[in-house]
């Protein structure tokens, strides 16, 4: 008797298993590509020889079960610019396949944005901010902005990019805004019909309004219920893929908790999850060998110093993963709309970028607070290596690297200076300046703290709307330089040369 309840019992539990096993197989042309990555988000194993795996999955926990996509690979791409590399697991469904297209991704370009905000909103209202350049339309909704300033620029800016090239996406988050799913139509359904023309593959982190605010005090460590619509939508929170010997992880440091006790308004904390955590080790171990870099995505921003706001407190337990590797390593986030760029200095060779918001400020004007245009970034790999990047004002075709202020523009001794707000700068830049030709062997030319004119300007105009707002107020920057001339009536010409140590743009004025 003890020994046929045994067996009932073991039969159950092979059962259980058997039903939590999943299996398929990742082709390109027919063939089975051997050691892709396949996850669930919890385990992870390798194709074998002919392109199959078998994976053990948690029905209490997986929602997924996807792959890495691999160097040199495309997957297909579905819905006008989503990469097809997950499939949601079905209760009756064991076997899950996948797709490949040889490429060459040798060179490539990625394009990154980040904190769209699409809510099929009207901000434009004040008939005052009329009179100033750039502005919207007085009634336009954001979501047809967006298309007439940044997908119109896209379309041609990619199409005048070499051809051969590849070209790939990257979306920081905050593509719409949880308020405003309901209310007014603004749901993630929506923005990517408001995408349906993109013209790369765009891949997708998670930013903290892409969280239900209809999930309440969420207290433990899973906050998957306030993430359900983004999964339905665009899948997995969080995953890997490779490009050209580049090692790509996208993470979610928002934990939703929108706790009753702290007023809710959606309130979050900017960590890594347990479960990311554990999973960020699966994927260090089967990162392909001959990586060559490693960038990492998420929304918050990591390590900013200067700009305020919370940084994500466990960062470092992500980036120690892949650090022992000593491979380059790139951070790039979003969420604060501004622009600001920090050398890490717990990981040599290790740069984040905080990109400025898609948005600007809030469509009320594609100008962040910090004096930053609204923008996409390219950055250009080359054999695995990080070998340019450059920002693109999608609004302002005339002013792409910097804003010059050198009107009456004196200095708190009363003297006679140039100031630039240059938001690409990085800490690693240098610059030479020139008076007449000739170039300044110690010129006076200093990194200042000041508030962006314009974006003051633009506010004030704007009336009390933007007002209500607080983190729409004017941002002291840091990425504002001044120079004083040795000589007021001389043609200055400033020379800036960037982190890859190439000019990066020359600007000639004088003192007005």
């Amino acid at each position: 008797m003890k020994k046929l309840l045994s067996f009932i019992l073991l039969c159950f539990a092979l059962l259980r298993v058997d039903a939590a096993t999943v299996r398929g197989k990742v082709t390109c042309d027919g063939q089975g590509v051997e050691g892709v990555v396949v996850t669930d988000g919890i385990r992870a194993t390798r194709t074998d020889k002919n392109g199959a795996y078998k994976l053990k999955t948690d029905n209490n926990y997986s929602h997924f079960v996807y792959i890495s996509v691999p160097s040199g690979y495309e997957v297909p791409t579905v819905r006008g610019f989503m990469p097809d590399f997950y499939r949601p697991i079905q209760a009756r469904q064991k076997e899950y396949n996948f797709s490949l297209k040889a490429v060459d991704q040798t060179n490539y370009y990625l394009i990154v944005s980040a904190d769209i905000h699409v809510r099929n909103r009207c901000m434009t209202t004040a008939e005052p901010l009329r009179q100033m350049p750039l502005s919207n339309p007085v009634g336009e909704i954001d979501a047809k902005t967006f298309s007439r300033t940044y997908m119109s620029t896209l379309k041609s800016y990619v199409s005048n990019l070499p051809s051969g090239v590849k070209v790939y996406g990257l979306n920081l988050g905050d593509m719409s805004n949880e308020s405003h799913w309901k209310r007014y139509g603004g749901d993630l359904e929506n923005f990517v019909k408001v995408c349906k023309d993109m013209p790369i593959q765009t891949f997708t982190a998670i930013g903290n309004h892409e969280h239900d605010m209809k999930a309440r005090d969420i207290f433990d460590d899973d906050d998957t219920e306030a993430e359900l619509e983004y999964m339905k939508v665009f899948g997995p929170t969080y995953y890997s893929f490779n490009i050209g010997g580049v090692h790509y992880v996208v993470l979610d440091n928002v934990k939703y908790c929108n706790h009753k006790s702290k007023g809710r308004d959606r309130n979050y904390e900017v960590r890594f999850t347990q479960d990311q955590i554990d999973w960020v080790k699966l994927d260090a171990a089967l990162m392909p060998k001959d990586t060559k870099h490693v960038v990492f995505a998420w929304h918050c921003p990591s390590y900013r110093r200067r700009t305020g706001g919370e940084a994500t407190h466990n960062a470092d337990e992500i980036l120690s993963k892949y650090a022992p590797l000593r491979l380059p390593m790139t951070i790039l986030t979003g969420h604060n709309h501004q622009s600001e760029i920090v050398t890490v200095a717990n990981y040599p060779n290790t740069t984040e970028y905080i990109h400025p918001s898609v948005s600007g400020s809030w469509w009320y004007y594609p100008l962040c607070n910090d004096g930053s245009p609204a923008t996409f970034t390219r950055y250009d790999f080359v054999d695995g290596a990080l070998t340019a990047r450059e920002s693109v004002n999608f609004t302002d075709h005339a002013e792409q690297k910097y804003r010059i202020y050198n009107k009456g523009v004196v200095n708190k001794s009363g003297e006679r200076v140039i100031q630039l707000n240059i938001w690409d700068w990085h800490p690693d830049w240098r610059f030479e300046i020139y008076e007449n030709g000739t170039k300044v062997s110690k010129p006076q030319w200093s990194q200042i703290r000041l508030k962006d004119p314009l974006y003051d300007e633009m506010r004030e105009m704007t009336g009390n709307g933007i007002k209500k707002f607080k983190f729409l107020n004017t941002a002291t920057t840091y990425h504002f330089f001044e120079y004083k001339p040795q000589n007021n009536d001389a043609e200055i010409r400033i020379v800036a040369f960037d982190e890859f140590g190439k000019e990066y743009f020359t600007v000639t004025t004088r003192v007005n």
